[in-house]
């Protein structure tokens, strides 16, 4: 498989599942404001919705979060069973549509008071998913799956926009910095 990437984005949760895995792996990093990829590909010809995370398969191309992250939770056994498998869902949807979502004024260079407001909303939509975590360290059950990945990339985007977490949730960033995977990937990208 392959998995085209920028540095930062909510493919970093997809790039932290593989390196996770163990499983060999191509990547490639994408250039958002230039559609281009390092190799020089438009890539616009390899996906047209033009953002990441995508993945090349045996199967083809596969794009958005819920269904790269459910591929690879699947792929590499990291995935829930049960009741579980469905929480895990929801919080990939609620990641994407709620938090991620909230983020967009701020990552169109909004600025000012709309500014302020969608910093608002997305403090908001933190506080949310603090109290559905209800005090357990990770999403769903005692690990992490690749839902906490992408939860864990939208609380580094609160450091990039001076958006404030609740304490929990600074907490929750904090373990996954100490994950050898978040390190190795984050490095890979040249987060750290």
């Amino acid at each position: 498989m392959k998995l085209y990437y920028s540095p930062g984005a909510c493919s970093l949760a997809s790039h932290i599942a593989f390196v996770e895995s163990g499983e060999d792996y191509q990547k490639e990093k994408v250039d958002l404001s230039e559609h281009k990829t390092e190799s020089g590909k438009d890539f616009y010809e390899i996906s047209p919705r033009g953002y990441v995370p995508a993945i090349e398969t045996e199967d083809g191309l596969l794009t958005e979060n819920p269904a790269v992250l459910t591929l690879l939770a699947d792929r590499f056994g990291t995935a829930p069973e049960g009741r579980d498998r469905y929480k895990m869902l929801e919080w990939i949807g609620f990641i994407g549509t709620e938090i991620h979502g909230a983020y967009g004024p701020l990552f169109g260079g909004a600025e000012g008071s709309e500014k302020e407001a969608a910093k608002q909303t997305v403090e908001e939509k933190f506080k949310l998913a603090e109290k559905l975590m209800d005090g357990g360290d990770w999403l769903v059950g005692d690990k992490p799956t690749p839902a906490d990945n992408y939860l864990f990339v939208t609380t580094l985007w609160a450091e990039k926009f001076g958006v404030n977490l609740p304490r929990t949730l600074q907490d929750y960033r904090a373990r996954h910095k100490e994950r050898p995977a978040v390190q190795q990937a984050m490095k890979e990208e040249g987060l750290g």
